[in-house]
């Protein structure tokens, strides 16, 4: 992935963020303190922050820095979404042994406190 790749990638999020929140261009600006043109040349991908203005956009949009690097199509990609139910599966089980361990000992606790063992 080149650079202009991800300035796209980057503008697109900072876009998709900012109407998350029902926020204009300007108010983003604002919050962000940035100027308005330099807010469009980032959506538009034309341009590329500093890494002041980064945090500031980020903690405006109240995210991760990192989160506006991120490709927002991740779960189209087969590869992504299959990792994805992978882990989803291995927590749920994790969870799953771990509750049940849990409730098997605070049982046994309660038997032996009421001697019903």
């Amino acid at each position: 992935m080149g650079g202009k790749e991800l300035r796209a990638i980057f503008g697109k999020n900072v876009k998709i963020y900012r109407n998350r929140r029902n926020w204009s261009q300007s108010d983003l600006a604002e919050y962000a303190d940035i100027s308005l043109n330099f807010l469009g040349d980032i959506e538009r991908g034309k341009k590329w922050p500093h890494p002041e203005t980064l945090t500031k956009l980020a903690a405006a949009l109240e995210i991760k820095v990192f989160e506006l690097f991120m490709e927002e199509d991740n779960e189209s990609n087969p590869k992504t979404k299959n990792s994805m139910n992978r882990f989803i599966k291995d927590v749920s089980l994790t969870i799953n042994k771990t509750l049940s361990l849990s409730i098997k000992q605070s049982i046994e606790y309660i038997r032996k406190q009421y001697k019903l063992v």
